[in-house]
């Protein structure tokens, strides 16, 4: 089954770039605009990453190569028109995918956005209170305590550790917890793990990405490998990836042998008996946290939506052959995907706030403990 489906991803990758390249060719002619040799190799570059390694492309240009050749036409132009200007007609090509793990990061000094009233609008979040950037165990009430989440960094793993060991006992002493994971950056799965550990009261399910097992993408896993830069339980995973990403020639490879995940944890603590989670705005493995807390009994959402920036994911990046940017993309594919997709919607809540609310803590706060023991 599983060579079938990669067999037709690639047989519809394949038909997907035919079109597109009969596209791109009705689009030229003669009066094609003109761009420096540099600036023409960045963007073949680009597309080059675009076509052969970029987790979203068989998904996301399938029936609209067309609509995408004009994006590139476009961003032809505008650095055909303002070269000092380039990466942003890069970027805002690249915001045609609707993928915040799809982008650039600039190494040169670039002027404003001369197409800035172009751009494709977002999605916007409203947060009061302010955000805080730090991680915090702060006691609202007798009866509440609260964790800010702003990030899960791979770096700050130890850290979020230490910090819920340090306040473990006041966490399992406390009946309602909240968590504010509000406008949390993503960074590692396995950096709120310590954090699951109180909300736990079932088995968590989760369904695995597959990794595009590209040349470009396995090379450059194999290079992190080589240079030692994940801890050792990853560093054994992502070998086995690659061993059976080399084993099978499949262009798609699914992260986990057996495409899921089933993760327990030793116990159920008592307290908190209700936990609250503020959603809003949470990216990418502040996304996947949300929909592993689903499955707990005592959690309930809070807010509004997360970001939704879960179904493509794992980036790595590489530098432009102007060395004037790197450019990032997403290496896997959610195989939830076509039937449960989050990107651009977010992981929806159970109760939203109400109209009008001007302090989401306290409101959220309120909530939890008006709730019947």
């Amino acid at each position: 089954m599983k060579t079938h489906l990669a067999r037709w991803a690639r047989q519809r990758a394949a038909a997907a770039l035919a079109v597109l390249l009969l596209a791109f060719a009705s689009h030229a002619s003669a009066q094609d605009p003109v761009i420096a040799p540099e600036h023409e190799a960045d963007l073949a570059f680009v597309l080059d990453v675009l076509e052969k390694d970029y987790a979203g492309w068989p998904t996301k240009i399938e029936g609209r190569e067309e609509e995408f050749a004009r994006e590139v036409d476009l961003a032809r132009e505008r650095i055909a028109e303002n070269p000092a200007a380039r990466l942003w007609a890069i970027g805002m090509m690249l915001e045609w995918f609707e993928d915040d793990h799809l982008g650039t990061r600039s190494k040169i000094v670039s002027p404003a956005n001369p197409w800035a009233d172009q751009a494709r609008p977002g999605r916007t979040f409203t947060y009061t209170p302010a955000l805080s950037n730090e991680f915090a165990v702060t006691r609202l009430s007798p009866d509440t305590i609260m964790v800010r989440m702003p990030n899960f960094y791979n770096e700050n793993t130890d850290a979020i550790a230490a910090l819920l060991a340090e306040h473990h006992d006041a966490i399992t002493s406390t009946p309602n917890l909240l968590i504010d994971l509000r406008g949390n950056n993503g960074g590692r799965d396995g950096a709120y793990e310590p954090l699951m550990a109180y909300l736990y009261t079932r088995p968590i399910y989760s369904i695995a990405p597959a990794i595009r097992a590209t040349p470009r993408n396995m090379a450059t896993l194999q290079a992190n490998v080589d240079a030692g830069e994940y801890p050792a339980e990853v560093h054994a995973w992502v070998k086995s990836i690659l061993d059976r990403a080399a084993a099978s020639g499949e262009e798609w490879v699914p992260m986990l042998e057996e495409g899921f995940q089933i993760e327990t944890f030793p116990q159920v603590y008592g307290f908190p008996k209700r936990v609250g989670i503020l959603t809003e705005g949470a990216a990418s493995s502040g996304d996947q946290f949300v929909m592993d807390a689903r499955f707990s009994r005592k959690v309930t959402l809070l807010g509004a939506p997360t970001a939704g920036v879960i179904d493509y994911s794992n980036m790595i990046e590489k530098l432009a052959p102007s060395g004037d940017f790197e450019l990032y993309w997403p290496m896997t594919r959610s195989m939830r995907l076509p039937e449960e997709p989050f990107d651009n919607v977010g992981v929806p809540v159970d109760v939203a706030y109400p109209e009008g609310v001007t302090d989401q803590i306290e409101w959220a706060k309120a909530w939890l403990e008006s709730r019947p023991d």
